[in-house]
């Protein structure tokens, strides 16, 4: 037997991999992880690579200690989620708050250190003083980084286990909610649940810690600034409290206009959305440039809004800069003024010392407080939603053998919403349904069809069973494992062969077994040409042009796998061919399934006869029941309905089904591992990304300018500093103020110049993506998932728009603050340019090994969490699927191993910088304490002046935290390269044929008329697959009404596609009234045709815009073919809003939508793809057909058809095969042509009909 993979689409664990002890997590060096960090720098990392959690951190034990915690407290009349944390956890936390109290007293013996240096070399006292104060700061920077990387530690220790605990009884909890809790909770709230709400919490350790740590700062870096300046620290501290509030409103005002940044952008994102999604359409419409000016004026508020959020970000940063600096001229002015000492070097620069350190703890509070105020308000979501009702089992009642059992049972349940985008976990409410008195008995070994129209209840019975719909009276009873095939099938985005074996394990003959009798056997292990990975392929890798009853029939191969008691089949025929009807009925229903309890909810009427008992339902009620000799020798409503059905109707006549809802390609799901450009992401910088960026930022001298202003705001800071060296007078003061003003003046420049040229950038990289992503022919989005796709789009707009202006900016600035560390050390003792050059090569280094594993691990942690969250989304889809197999634990299973997936990312990730921050800050501390050491050494040798070599030792103190700081951002920088990189793709697509061409209506005869001819036509949809269309000729001459058919996969959307220039022809000639279209432009070869789809799409706006988006025609106009197309009864006014893909309104009436853009569009020749009758309102159906006919007369017109009726009043009907005309004639004529799709169609002559 074969087990189930863990991951999806993943591999398992290496098993060469130990797993990562929690003492290994804690070392001081971590040299375990520099194999791994090699590694990465050789290759993308890979999940395999990655070492295994410890049993103890696996997500199973972790939820196990919780649920030991949480059992008894959940029985308490207010439970407390965060004491069960505490108790289960609290033992790290404690430890890390001892590591933080630690590295926190050691902080402040810096500035002390910084004072005695100073003194020392204002002094005459021994050299070994020096050294000594040299050896201290050396030795308590260490200590202070090995405290400090533990307490980092402890707290990803605690984030680790408080999410994993929260997010595996969270799922659970989802997995078994009673009926009426899930009506009530929406499926974004569950999930908002384990992923932000949780996210929340896991972010609260540190925040909890901060309550302490920031008061202790505070009131230890008082009493030093005390030390130095005397009472005129609290003239800094009432400044930083001024400051607060200030910088509290800037960060609200900031929020609120990212809030409603975010909201303009989710609304471009939708347009772009909707869109790329209905592309086929805006291609064939010639829309392109509607579409780009729609999402450039949506753009242009989004960067409007931009600028405001730069302005305030630019302000924000400036002010948290501005306030150590603000605080020192109030303290130096201050102590000035009371004191009446002048100012020295000694006490301005530890007290600037003091005064950073100040800023952190006091801005830090109010922070602290909202994050905690927003972890509380998760922790109650969380607890409330912990202890909701759980869904109780059916009851076997009375039942002593296999069968399902409903006595004078009332059933309700609120029916769903219109719009599935907001309806809620189970059904949104927007009505009550209910069944009434029902009885009803199946046992094992019978086949009950259960029959009835639309709405009449059929579902319902069915979810009844599964605990889904509310017993109000009498009872539901149930004996044995259930098996359940909805409508639409809920299947994972996993393989074929794991989405039937769904959690059991693989055994070889029943598999074959359950393939062949649900005829999956023929259409996928043995069909190489569609699924070349046969029962491996993703069911995001089906092709489009597959049969669309593969998702039924895979999900009645996992009803069938599972070997259950009692199958729950909801209306599965509605989309098989007869061909596979019969055999699965046969080979299924009456062969494999022949001893189970069976209740099928059917509208295949032929097939009812050949069941065992048969029920008839309406309005909720059963009309009839019985068994099939019974109800067919009584004259009742079964009997009349099963009579009538022998009878001929033309217009239900259809031929093989067309898959619905294609347009280009279906909404796909977002897939749990996404991989679209992951090798670009992966790929190593090029600077042409950067110099395209700049390009169109402004270019090089913009560039050059912003520099010059970085370079500027440097050199003012430190020579207002420095100059208090040289007049300790009232005008050193003057000089030191004001220079700091200005500096602070510098500080905003720079950042607005930054964020506006960024947003230059960001608009012109917008718009030539955009435009090259519309241009773009068709085939270049059929191998990638366009959710995906826009998923990248969107989010590469926003790092560029946002942190690549904030990243360069905090580049420069920290380039600039190592470049003036170094210069200035190397003005006191040049000696030290000897360690620069090492240390700059083993800085490089370090960067070498962290940048391309942690860019790696970033896109690993953002896959898993993904992962997580699909998986999640997909399990709250198919809950009565995952009830009906009861499978919730094999789903917990599985869900726990993709959270140990992300954790053990999230550990590497926790680890490795760990790894990086330790050797930064080891190496920034030797490189300040041999700085330091050289400046003591020059007091012997003759040093250079005291305010230099003051400068010197102030910045060579805040070397380490700006080396780490450095590379951090130099991250960053790489990492947002990804998107500049994606972006620069687009500019290479592949491009469609002009638009226009000056040439290509020349030759045209001077009337539109119609006629069309093929020559040797041959097409393909990507150069390595067979042509689609092969040799195809034939003639249609002007106003000629043309039927097409054939089965699926046939050609007849190709030809369309052909005629239109969606796809290019690979050989022969396609002729409009003469002339060739590929010597047309595409805009002039699209307008000859208007083309109504099967299922048509409306974009969201209102019917005005859907028209006319252009605004060419007047409202006269407009209303006249509104009219023409018989919607003047159905559209009240122009401006009538439009949902999105045009929801609110009925497939037909977006049909005869299309048809007024036909009366609009004056084309000669209309392409029409007619759908399937069984689910259209037959007057509506009737008034699509009625309104091509009156309106078409002097058109030529091609109908792509499954109906007789549209056969027999056509001119002549061309009926295809595998690409080539397999007949072309008159109605009678092709009614005699021995082909296979004449004889399918004859054999569905008394083919399956709805139950109206």
């Amino acid at each position: 037997m074969e087990s189930k993979p863990l991951l999806h689409g993943g591999r398992r664990p290496s098993a060469s991999r130990p797993p990562i002890a929690g003492g290994s997590r804690h070392a001081l060096w971590v040299s375990w992880l520099t194999p791994l960090l090699y590694l990465g720098q050789a290759r993308p990392l890979e999940m395999d690579d990655l070492c295994s959690l410890d049993p103890a951190s696996r997500a199973h034990v972790i939820a196990l200690h919780f649920k030991q915690q949480w059992g008894p407290e959940k029985r308490r009349v207010q439970p407390r989620v965060w004491l069960c944390l505490l108790k289960a956890f609290g033992r790290p936390f404690f430890l890390a708050g001892c590591m933080k109290l630690l590295a926190d007293v050691l902080q402040f013996v810096t500035p002390m250190v910084l004072a005695a240096l100073l003194h020392f070399m204002a002094s005459d006292v021994p050299m070994a003083q020096g050294y000594m104060y040299v050896s201290i700061l050396f030795g308590v920077s260490l200590a202070q980084s090995a405290f400090l990387r533990q307490y980092f530690c402890y707290c990803a220790d605690v984030g680790l286990y408080v999410k994993s605990a929260l997010v595996a009884m969270t799922y659970d909890k989802a997995l078994h909610l009673a009926l009426s809790v899930r009506q009530q909770t929406s499926s974004a709230s569950i999930v908002g649940l384990v992923t932000t709400d949780v996210q929340k919490l896991r972010d609260a350790s540190p925040y909890l810690h901060a309550l302490w740590y920031a008061t202790l700062q505070i009131c230890m870096a008082t009493y030093l600034l005390y030390s130095f300046v005397g009472v005129a620290t609290f003239v800094g501290i009432a400044v930083a409290v001024i400051m607060t509030p200030l910088s509290s409103c800037l960060a609200t005002k900031a929020t609120a206009a990212h809030a409603q940044l975010h909201t303009l952008a989710s609304s471009r994102q939708h347009t772009c959305d909707e869109t790329l999604r209905g592309l086929k359409m805006v291609k064939m419409q010639t829309w392109e440039e509607h579409c780009l000016a729609r999402l450039s004026t949506l753009r242009d508020a989004e960067l409007k809004q931009l600028t405001l959020v730069a302005r305030l970000r630019s302000l924000s940063t400036t002010l948290f800069d501005a306030t150590p600096l603000l605080m020192a001229m109030a303290v130096m002015g201050s102590h000035v003024y009371l004191t009446g000492a002048a100012l020295n070097l000694a006490t301005v620069l530890p007290s600037l010392l003091l005064l950073q350190m100040l800023r952190t703890p006091i801005a830090l509070l109010p922070q602290v407080f909202s994050t905690l105020s927003e972890a509380s308000a998760s922790l109650d979501r969380i607890t409330a939603f912990l202890v909701e009702v759980d869904q109780r089992r059916l009851t076997v009642g009375t039942l002593s053998a296999i069968g399902v059992r409903f006595e004078d049972a009332d059933l309700s349940w609120q029916l769903p919403s219109i719009d599935a985008a907001e309806a809620s976990f189970s059904s949104a409410s927007n009505g009550l349904w209910q069944m009434r008195g029902i009885d009803l008995y199946v046992r094992a070994g019978e086949l009950c069809a259960i029959l009835g129209p639309h709405n009449s209840g059929k579902s319902t019975l069915l979810n009844a069973l599964l605990n889904e719909v509310h017993c109000t009276s009498g009872r539901v009873m149930a004996r044995g494992a259930f098996a359940y095939v909805a409508q639409k099938p809920f299947l994972r985005h996993t393989s074929i062969k794991e989405n039937v074996l769904f959690g059991k394990p693989w055994e070889a003959s029943w598999y074959a077994c359950v393939m062949d009798v649900t005829g999956l056997t023929s259409l996928v292990l043995d069909n190489s040409a569609l699924f070349p990975d046969h029962d491996e392929t993703n069911m995001d890798s089906v092709p489009a042009s597959v049969d669309p009853s593969l998702h039924v029939r895979i999900a009645l191969a996992r009803a069938v796998y599972q070997n259950a008691d009692v199958y729950l089949l909801d209306d599965i025929f509605a989309s098989m061919a007869s061909a596979t009807r019969d055999h699965i009925f046969g080979r299924c229903l009456r062969g494999l399934l022949r001893r189970k309890c069976i209740l099928w909810v059917t509208n295949a009427l032929a097939f009812v006869p050949l069941c065992d008992s048969v029920v008839l339902l309406e309005d909720g009620v059963v009309v009839e029941q019985g068994s099939i000799t019974t109800v067919l020798c009584d004259d009742g409503p079964i009997h009349d309905l099963l009579q009538s059905h022998t009878l001929l109707d033309d217009a239900a006549v259809r031929l093989e089904p067309a898959p619905t809802g294609q347009d280009f390609v279906s909404p796909d799901p977002t897939p749990l591992l996404p991989t679209l450009t992951d090798a670009v992401a992966s790929l190593k910088e090029h600077s042409g990304v950067y110099k395209r960026y700049l390009r169109a930022c402004g270019g090089y001298g913009l560039a050059a300018t912003s520099f010059v202003w970085y370079l500027s705001a440097q050199a003012t800071t430190v020579l207002a500093t420095s100059y208090l060296g040289f007049d300790e007078s009232l005008l050193g003061l003057y000089v030191f103020a004001t220079g700091h003003a200005l500096y602070i003046g510098l500080l905003y420049m720079r950042s607005a110049i930054s964020y506006r040229r960024g947003r230059v950038g960001s608009q012109r990289l917008f718009h030539t993506s955009l435009w090259h992503l519309l241009r773009a022919p068709l085939s270049f989005f059929e191998p990638s998932p366009v959710s995906a796709l826009l998923a990248t789009l969107a989010s590469d707009i926003a790092v560029v728009d946002l942190e690549v202006p904030s990243t360069m900016h905090m580049l420069l600035h920290t380039l600039l603050l190592i470049g003036t560390t170094v210069g200035l050390v190397m003005l006191v003792t040049p000696w030290f340019a000897l360690a620069v050059l090492p240390a700059m090569a083993a800085l490089y280094a370090l960067q070498r090994a962290y940048v391309p594993s942690a860019n790696a691990l970033q896109r690993l942690e953002a896959a898993t969490r993904e992962a997580m969250t699909a998986y999640v989304r997909e399990c709250l889809l198919g809950l009565r699927s995952l009830h009906a197999y009861r499978i919730e634990g094999h789903c917990s299973a599985n869900y726990y191993a993709l959270l140990d997936a992300h954790q053990r990312v999230h550990v590497v990730v926790t680890a490795t910088n760990h790894w990086l921050a330790v050797r930064v800050e080891w190496l920034g501390a030797t490189l300040s304490a041999l700085a330091a050491a050289l400046v003591v050494n020059s007091k012997a040798s003759g040093m250079a002046p005291l305010p230099l070599v003051a400068m010197a030792l102030y910045y060579a103190l805040q070397l380490t935290p700006t080396l780490h700081w450095a590379l951090r951002v130099l991250a960053q920088v790489q990492g947002s390269h990804a998107a500049l990189q994606r972006l620069e793709s687009y500019d290479n697509l592949p491009m469609e044929a002009p638009l226009t061409s000056d040439l290509s209506l020349r030759g045209l005869e001077s009337e539109k008329r119609g006629r069309l001819t093929f020559e040797n036509v041959e097409v393909r949809y990507q150069p390595h697959e067979a042509p689609a269309l092969t040799h195809l000729s034939f003639d249609v001459v002007a106003h000629e009404k043309i039927a097409v058919v054939g089965a699926s996969g046939s050609g007849k959307s190709s030809l369309v596609m052909a005629l239109m220039r969606l796809l290019e022809l690979d050989a022969g000639v396609i002729r409009i009234d003469g002339v060739d279209i590929a010597s047309m432009g595409l805009h002039d070869a699209r307008r000859q045709v208007a083309y109504i789809p099967q299922d048509p799409i409306l974009f969201s706006g209102t019917v005005r815009s859907n028209l006319d988006p252009f605004g060419i025609f007047g409202d006269d106009r407009l209303w006249a073919a509104l009219r023409r197309a018989q919607l003047v009864s159905m559209v009240s006014s122009l401006d009538e809003p439009v949902t999105t893909r045009g929801r609110n309104f009925t497939v037909i009436e977006r049909q005869l939508l299309c048809c007024a853009r036909i009366w609009l569009k004056n084309a000669s020749i209309v392409c029409l793809d007619e759908p399937a009758a069984v689910s259209w309102a037959t007057p509506k159906d009737y008034a699509l057909q009625e309104a091509v006919r009156a309106e078409c007369a002097e058109r030529t017109v091609l109908t792509v058809t499954h109906r007789l009726n549209t056969i027999l009043t056509s001119d002549r009907v061309l009926i295809l095969e595998h690409g080539r005309v397999a007949a072309l004639g008159t109605p009678v004529d092709v009614l005699a042509t021995p082909c296979a799709t004449m004889a399918t169609l004859l054999e569905q002559w008394r083919a399956v009909q709805p139950i109206t």
